[in-house]
């Protein structure tokens, strides 16, 4: 959905702006500008400024966990998780960052903000052997990150950007029951209300992450079940575009946050208005097109209209034709196969649920045509979340 990690990157490169007012005004201007740049998801700008921060400072810890971030967000959100070779550029970025903020460390001694970075690193490689199912590695992965963001604290305790990895761990150790079941034999333990008060501390006193922290909450308000409070997504991430009006995965997040407050309408609307934007826009790229098309089709199967809400997914199919297969294009072939169902077109639906099961790359999209092949979509069924897993 909004997937964690994604808003650390905003965190990451503003850290670079806080640890560049201790340098020059030249690099206060590149780190300045890769902020910008990274939260409007001008990547490349973003990336040109990390490199000529690294030219003028080998090694130099919070540009290399940004240039980590932006390998990362480009592979999640730019590529939507579908390109192996931006997968082993963001594999070989960890890599080198772990490596040289070690020897900035060695070269410099114990610095809070190095040692904040390198918490930084291990944390975002954990969740991506978590996406992976790789528990056990995103395990000691994220406990290395949280020991290395614990010694950024002790050191400058009123640094509140650095108790973001504690939060995160904190949250998501207390509320991950697949990686508990997996790792109990390991004593994981975590303290979901605890990640949350830390949130909502950093929201109020982190000098550089209180936006990273606050769009956590919004995450955290849309897909918990103990903590759901759409109305308060909605407020904060409308503060979010009140700051950054152009970056349209934050008015993609407001279009889920309507959804989950059930205003259909809204929804269909706002995601057309997303869908003519695509192409217009700065940074609306194509890859977008099928998420807009899945928000307009739910909404109108969320109101029962299936008829008219399988036009929608019929329409993205055609739209997206000549893209490479990417999660939200699949699922919506799931919805489209469920409207089939709803219409009682058993002879259209069953197709397309063997057409994901036997796709190689599916997103566990395929749990879900498994049970329908066993037993139809129903109207009125519960839809679940808007976005795909």
């Amino acid at each position: 959905m909004i997937r964690k990690l994604f808003f650390v990157a905003g965190f990451a490169l503003c850290c670079s702006l806080g640890w560049a007012n201790s340098l020059t005004p030249e690099v206060l201007s590149l780190a300045d500008a890769g902020v910008r740049a990274v939260y409007a998801l001008d990547f490349d700008t973003a990336r040109q400024n990390i490199d000529t921060l690294l030219k003028k400072y080998p090694n130099y810890p919070l540009a290399l966990f940004g240039r980590t971030m932006i390998e990362w967000s480009r592979f999640e959100y730019e590529f939507e998780k579908s390109n192996p070779a931006q997968a082993e550029i963001f594999k070989e970025s960890i890599s080198s960052s772990i490596e040289g903020i070690k020897q900035w460390l060695k070269d410099n001694g114990d610095e809070a903000q190095a040692y904040m970075a390198l918490g930084g690193v291990y944390g975002v490689k954990a969740r991506f052997e978590l996406a992976n199912k790789s528990y056990i590695k995103a395990y000691f992965s994220g406990r290395k990150g949280l020991k290395y963001m614990n010694k950024a604290t002790k050191l400058d305790p009123e640094m509140y950007d650095a108790y973001l990895g504690e939060a995160i761990y904190q949250y998501y150790a207390g509320t991950l029951p697949a990686v508990v079941k997996v790792l109990a034999k390991l004593v994981v333990s975590g303290d979901a209300q605890k990640g949350i008060d830390y949130l909502n501390m950093i929201k109020e006193k982190g000098r550089f992450s209180a936006d990273t922290a606050k769009l956590l909450l919004v995450e955290i308000s849309i897909e918990s079940d103990k903590y759901y409070n759409p109305p308060l997504a909605d407020k904060y991430i409308h503060e979010i575009l009140e700051k950054y009006p152009n970056n349209p995965l934050y008015n993609f997040v407001a279009i889920i946050a309507s959804y989950e407050n059930k205003d259909y309408d809204n929804v269909y609307k706002q995601a057309a208005d997303f869908l003519n934007n695509i192409g217009v826009k700065p940074f609306y790229k194509e890859i977008y097109i099928a998420r807009s098309y899945t928000a307009m089709g739910t909404a109108l199967m969320a109101k029962g209209e299936y008829e008219e809400a399988a036009k929608v997914f019929e329409q993205s199919r055609q739209a997206t034709k000549e893209q490479e297969m990417s999660r939200w294009q699949l699922y919506n072939e799931l919805r489209l196969a469920q409207c089939y169902d709803a219409q009682g077109r058993r002879d259209l639906s069953e197709p397309l649920y063997k057409d994901i099961i036997a796709r190689k790359q599916n997103w566990d999209i395929d749990e879900v045509a498994k049970a329908h092949l066993k037993e139809p979509f129903k109207p009125g069924t519960e839809l679940g979340r808007m976005s795909p897993p």
